[in-house]
């Protein structure tokens, strides 16, 4: 080995980004990547063109996530171990606790973070009826996670972020990143404006917890139950305060004709 290219290996092995820009990037983790970014085509669609629940589920989980996942499963069947019994115990306990936050933290705040009005609105307009309560909490809490972390954990990090890169790395910051950005388009059509950039920087940090916590403990089958019983668990009692909670004397005028076309 000449100087020269010995002072090259030592540049690249000491700067991480530099060397994985430089080396060659297969045409898979090239349509990986695009293929991150089609969430913001799928669900535009579905909300804003036929601006439909049904139909921006369908996109996404259906015509966007499930494909990949199907295509690419040789990522993530090797990495669906069962929790340990201790991991198990810090969920349930994490699930009760942040799902008393939620409860209390909106019971408070509802007024300054989320715009109730704006909300229901939204849902009628996508052809939201009360008795689609019930069965919609249901899917969501077991189809749109193991979906979502089979896509983003299972295939998209996994594709793009080497087993030896940690989840700080480019690849993994893109990863979650582009995760947590296009909720922008559903955060949008609920959360009051101010609190959009807040509401997306939570999702980022989700998103890094749960692809932490996949690498560490090895296994997809807990950040979905996370994904869940956590973080979607929460979302169903923000939904739940929006369509049976309390309505303020003031708030009633307006709130009580949009709940009832939503019968």
């Amino acid at each position: 080995m000449d100087a020269a290219h010995a002072v090259s290996v030592i540049v690249e092995e000491g700067n991480p980004a530099r060397s994985m820009l430089s080396s060659n990037i297969s045409p898979r983790k090239t349509l990986v990547f695009i293929w991150s970014l089609a969430p913001w085509v799928f669900l535009a669609l579905g909300l804003h063109q036929f601006r439909s629940i049904f139909w921006s589920f369908l996109l996404y989980h259906g015509f966007c996530l499930l494909p990949a996942i199907l295509y690419n499963r040789g990522h993530w069947q090797k990495h669906m171990h069962i929790p340990t019994r201790k991991d198990l115990l810090v969920l349930v306990f994490a699930s009760i606790g942040f799902s008393a936050f939620t409860f209390i933290t909106y019971s408070l705040l509802s007024d300054l973070l989320l715009d109730r009005a704006l909300a229901l609105e939204s849902m009628h307009e996508r052809g939201f009826k009360m008795s689609w309560y019930l069965p919609l909490s249901l899917y969501f809490l077991t189809v749109n996670p193991i979906l979502e972390e089979l896509f983003w954990r299972g295939v998209v990090l996994n594709e793009l972020c080497d087993e030896g890169q940690p989840v700080f790395s480019l690849p993994g910051i893109w990863t979650n990143v582009a995760f947590a950005v296009w909720h922008f388009l559903v955060i949008r059509l609920f959360v009051a404006p101010v609190f959009i950039p807040l509401a997306i920087g939570f999702v980022l940090a989700v998103g890094f917890f749960m692809s932490w916590m996949y690498r560490r403990k090895d296994t997809l089958i807990l950040p979905t139950l996370w994904h869940s019983i956590v973080f979607d668990l929460a979302v169903i009692i923000i939904l739940t305060m929006v369509l049976f909670g309390p309505i303020s004397a003031e708030a009633a005028p307006t709130i009580v004709p949009l709940l009832e076309r939503l019968r």
